[in-house]
């Protein structure tokens, strides 16, 4: 930070400093009083010689002489004397005072630093900042002034109410600005005057301000704005006083940082746990409400309502008819589902979906209300910005706890049941059976081929190249693909789910990793492209894993930094994943945050964790579109570059995405636009190709 740690002295150095000032003044004042006692008896000894010589011989004339010579001496050394030992104490006095202030300074410090820490509000906080200046300062004019974006200046919070709000603008204002830009403060001590404030002139007249202290406050590298002390009477800023602004300032910045870092966690937390277009939750939101239903011991019907008709609507008005179909129907629904009675749940699914959990319901009495009050939806028109359109609705029910006893089983079962309503007329709704379980057979048989497909050599790796903002190529993804012996080659998500339940995904990962190595080590030897490996948190938990990938290492030889592990945002959180993280860096290789913003909310866990990249999840590149911003990327980039990490963006599917990216100051580009996933063969003909922009 900009003005962050000041340096200060300890608190018990300082208190022993104060102490032997203290006892040095009264040393100098014991000096002070023995010399007047010495002069005294010097003064009182001669004064009797004179005496006793006049009483014994009144013509001693050259004695007196003498005495009064000496008398004359004692006095003027006596009087060098008092005037540097007033000299000497003044300046222990001086000394004593400052010593005072920057332990009064330093106990300010020590309060603010533990309220940056408290999360306050930006209210409490700002005037906690300025009643400390005032303390520290002895002023009784302290504020905050903030730029907007008009380069005029607002006084946000002051000591002073009639200030509150107040706004100078921005003509004039260029030399004041420029002093606060390019110096660590603007001291004055005739402001009325300064050229530096000539633009500030009407308002230091109005105001009878003689004397300013100002520091500027920095965010991010620029200026932001100002806290400002002012005196109406005659007054020299001290040295002290000024590092203590500066250190308030610092704070300030820091505090700033903070809260803009808790806005965008509140605005990825939102968007992960509420839908904007619907104004519902998200399944991720209602997944607390919904376990708690569940410990209740109550029995509930959970269903998946699936609209029709969307893409049709998205496809000849727009998305954003599309999304208002979608919010006019969510609101129809929660309006309808008010006459029923109990704790109703409802949130948005993706792909056009909704959740719904209707509680004290006979699976009877639900047929006959989603007949009659949900399904009816369909019957008529809806109108979309003045248009009319139509929609379907397809309803699947499961029921707990007789259908399942966990929400992943539900709704993987609804689903079924709600692919069969789409088939089941004329009423498109469909209750779970156990009929509907082709799936979990065919998971079963999927799980006995994925144990065959190793010894099978069914496995095989692909790439997806990354390229940095000149098109060159940089690395690539390690993905995985399983050549089917009858269903042809699948992507990960027919299968990876059922190899992490199964325990297959260590054998599978460790087959990545061991063909992602030989590649480092062989064909890209020459090169210095690096190959992201995604590590599941089974493989972190294995206590081979760290071992086998040293062994890798060593067989290999390829520079460790050019190996990428990609780890999910979740699995920090995870207990005893700290030291496996540090034990693979500690052996050069670098970390990689996956998905990023999509798991666990709190960013703090970057500071935390030593990573090297995040990737931004593709439903934020998916934001990106013409004649639209996307604040929450350009927050994330803003993130990783404050904590100086590589920030990579994937699912990159258009050129405006891509030019959104590169000039808000992404790394590393990744998607179908620049490269689809490819065989090994055919990546390795790019190292040959001209590089794409």
């Amino acid at each position: 930070m900009a003005h962050d740690g000041f340096p200060l002295p300890r608190p018990r150095p300082v208190s022993r400093m104060i102490s032997d000032i203290v006892r040095r003044l009264h040393h100098l004042r014991s000096e002070h009083r023995r010399n007047i006692a010495l002069f005294c008896a010097l003064v009182a000894g001669s004064g009797l010689a004179v005496l006793m010589s006049l009483f014994f011989d009144g013509s001693m004339t050259g004695l007196l002489i003498v005495i009064g010579g000496v008398i004359l001496l004692a006095t003027l050394l006596l009087r060098r004397m008092a005037r540097q030992t007033r000299d000497s104490i003044r300046q222990w006095q001086a000394l004593l005072n400052a010593q005072q202030r920057q332990a009064d300074q330093q106990e300010a410090w020590r309060r603010m630093r533990e309220l940056l820490q408290r999360d306050l509000d930006e209210d409490a906080f700002l005037r906690a900042l300025l009643d400390t200046t005032a303390e520290v300062l002895g002023v009784e004019r302290a504020g905050l002034w903030f730029l907007d974006e008009d380069r005029a200046l607002t006084c946000r919070m002051s000591l002073i109410d009639s200030l509150n709000g107040l706004r100078l603008p921005p003509n004039g204002l260029d030399g004041y600005l420029a002093s606060l830009t390019y110096n660590p403060c603007l001291v004055t001590s005739d402001a009325q005057h300064d050229e530096r404030l000539a633009g500030l002139r009407d308002y230091l007249r109005d105001n009878r301000i003689q004397a300013m202290l100002d520091v500027g406050i920095f965010v991010g590298g620029e200026l932001r704005g100002a806290i400002c002390c002012e005196s109406t009477h005659p007054r020299e800023w001290q040295g002290d006083e000024i590092t203590s602004l500066m250190g308030f300032a610092g704070l300030l910045s820091q505090f700033s940082e903070s809260l803009r870092r808790r806005e965008v966690e509140h605005d990825l937390y939102r968007q992960l746990h509420h839908d904007e277009v619907s104004d519902l939750a998200t399944l991720k939101g209602l997944l607390e409400r919904l376990h708690a239903l569940i410990r209740s011991h109550g029995s509930f019907h959970l269903l998946v309502v699936r609209l029709g008709g969307l893409s049709h609507i998205n496809e000849t008005l727009g998305q954003q008819a599309g999304d208002e179909a979608i919010r006019q129907v969510a609101a129809k629904l929660k309006e309808r589902l008010t006459e029923l009675q109990g704790e109703i749940l409802i949130g948005r699914l993706p792909a056009n979906r909704l959740l719904i959990t209707i509680p004290g319901q006979t699976d009877d009495s639900l047929r006959r209300y989603c007949l009659q009050r949900l399904l009816t939806l369909g019957d008529g028109t809806w109108r979309v910005f003045g248009t009319p359109c139509q929609l379907r609705f397809n309803i699947g029910v499961t029921r707990y706890p007789y259908d399942a006893s966990d929400i992943e089983s539900l709704l993987q079962r609804a689903e079924l049941a709600v692919q069969h309503a789409r088939e089941t007329l004329p009423h498109h709704l469909a209750f779970y059976t156990s009929q509907l379980s082709d799936w979990e057979h065919r998971l079963s048989r999927l799980e006995r081929e994925l144990r065959t497909a190793l010894d099978a050599q069914q496995l095989r790796l692909y790439l997806q190249g990354q390229f940095d903002t000149s098109g060159r190529l940089a690395g690539a993804e390690v993905l995985l693909r399983w050549q089917h012996p009858r269903e042809g080659l699948l992507a990960p998500g027919s299968f990876i789910a059922e190899a992490e339940h199964s325990g297959l995904i260590r054998p599978m990962g460790q087959w990545v990793l061991e063909q992602a190595c030989a590649l480092l080590g062989g064909v890209l030897r020459d090169s210095d492209l690096t190959l992201s490996v995604n590590v599941s948190v089974q493989q972190l938990h294995d206590d081979a894993f760290i071992t086998t990938l040293t062994h890798l290492l060593d067989r290999h030889g390829f520079a460790p930094h050019r190996l990428i592990l990609e780890v999910v945002e979740s699995l920090l959180v995870t207990p005893g994943v700290a030291s496996r993280l540090n034990a693979l860096r500690a052996l050069g290789i670098r970390l990689a945050l996956d998905d990023f913003g999509t798991g666990y909310s709190s960013l703090r866990y970057l500071q935390d964790f030593q990573v090297d990249e995040i990737k931004i999840d593709k439903i934020f590149v998916d934001a990106i579109k013409e004649r639209q911003d996307a604040p929450l990327v350009r927050s994330i980039i803003a993130l990783g570059k404050a904590l100086e990490l590589r920030v990579v963006a994937e699912g990159i599917e258009s050129a405006f995405q891509q030019d959104y990216l590169v000039t808000n100051g992404v790394d590393f580009l990744q998607g179908y636009y620049l490269a689809r996933p490819e065989p090994v063969d055919a990546f390795l003909r790019r190292l040959d190709a001209p590089s794409r922009r």
